[in-house]
């Protein structure tokens, strides 16, 4: 079933997915240590050692800590890794396993990678900073609202980064975007009184809300607008890492997994995405491995170009973590959410440069 290079054929691709609806998930900067390990005593141990403080003075060390990797990232994600992964889907990127998610493009950080997974390639000559401006190619996002024929509402993007929505669409306008400290219309009072409240709790970020704001507009979308295609950037578990909170990060992740949970729940009550959804959840770049460097990332930092890959759906038969596969790209994902919705061929033609669909999920 699993053709080379990483490429499924017309004869062995089935004949159709169940998938109807795909949701892609962004975690920026998530380190593999801690989706696969849960908390780095080593690096925890280093930050509190800065405010002279050891472990048994920290509630978040005690809540998270463990003797196995299994066990603390049990602790910090259990639906993630109780329900999901034991149930619905499965995870690469763990190279203790022999399974490896990496970069394809050079410059290790944010704009980069993000413009990576949504257009299905690198673009390292043009896109080589941060700065807020439109992509000039367009993202699988753009793809799927042409070629599916969708109305605007129905393909949306919902992030903590207020640069996101200008990575997410070549073409101002396309379709639904809200980012950073933006306003969400909505005519559900709680949802009105949450957009005023993101201006309200200010993060110490000019340019990113909390991602708790972003979560929840997004899934008021779904409920209302019912897209087809819905990405979500969260943001909080980069920022934290720069600012050396360490045991912010791994609350972000601990609250991101009730999130997941929500989702999941949500759509698993709705006729129209219960059984038809497929969710992918990656990360724009990975860090440094030590405590050091665990903070950054960027071209010098090594562990920055590892990133990791959740996939959740219909359509999967893998559970748990990969191992002895192949190593694939987020370059790849773009092609494998336009394969799933049934349009993947017409993706890889009109983007022949982008990554290939990701075989070992999409073969049966």
């Amino acid at each position: 079933m699993i053709a080379a290079a990483g490429i499924v054929t017309a004869a062995q691709a089935p004949a159709a997915f169940k998938t109807r609806n795909v949701i892609l998930i962004t975690l920026d900067g998530a380190r593999t240590q801690e989706i696969f390990g849960g908390l780095d005593d080593e690096v925890f141990r280093a930050e509190l050692a800065k405010e002279k403080k050891t472990p048994e003075q920290s509630d978040v060390y005690k809540r998270f800590a463990g003797a196995t990797p299994e066990e603390r990232r049990q602790k910090l994600m259990p639906f993630f890794w109780g329900t999901w992964m034991k149930q619905h889907g499965s995870i690469a990127g763990n190279r203790a396993r022999n399974s490896t998610v990496q970069l394809t493009n050079t410059h290790r950080f944010s704009y980069p990678g993000y413009s990576e997974i949504l257009t299905g390639q690198a673009h390292d000559k043009e896109i080589d900073s941060n700065d807020k401006k439109r992509n000039p190619f367009p993202s699988v996002l753009d793809f799927l609202k042409e070629r599916l024929s969708l109305k605007p509402a129905q393909v949306a993007a919902f992030t903590s980064w207020d640069a996101g929505p200008f990575i997410a669409s070549s073409r101002e306008g396309a379709f639904v975007g809200n980012g950073g400290y933006q306003a969400f219309e909505s005519t559900d009072p709680v949802v009105k009184r949450l957009s005023a409240q993101q201006f309200e709790t200010l993060t110490g970020w000019d340019t990113v809300r909390h991602d708790y704001f972003t979560f929840h507009f997004a899934l008021s979308h779904l409920a209302s607008a019912r897209p087809r295609a819905l990405y979500m950037m969260l943001g909080e578990t980069d920022d934290w890492s720069h600012d050396h909170r360490y045991d912010r990060v791994l609350q972000t992740l601990a609250l991101t997994d009730g999130w997941f949970k929500e989702l999941w729940t949500w759509l698993q009550s709705q006729d129209d995405y219960r059984d038809k959804t497929t969710i992918l959840i990656t990360t724009d770049h990975g860090r440094g491995n030590t405590p050091a460097d665990w903070n950054t990332h960027g071209e010098k930092i090594e562990g920055a170009q590892y990133t990791w890959l959740a996939a959740i759906g219909p359509d999967f038969s893998q559970r748990g973590e990969w191992h002895d596969t192949p190593t694939i790209g987020p370059n790849q994902i773009a092609a494998t959410l336009a394969t799933l919705l049934g349009v993947g061929a017409d993706f890889t033609k009109s983007n022949p440069n982008a990554g290939k669909p990701i075989d070992v999920l999409l073969a049966r």
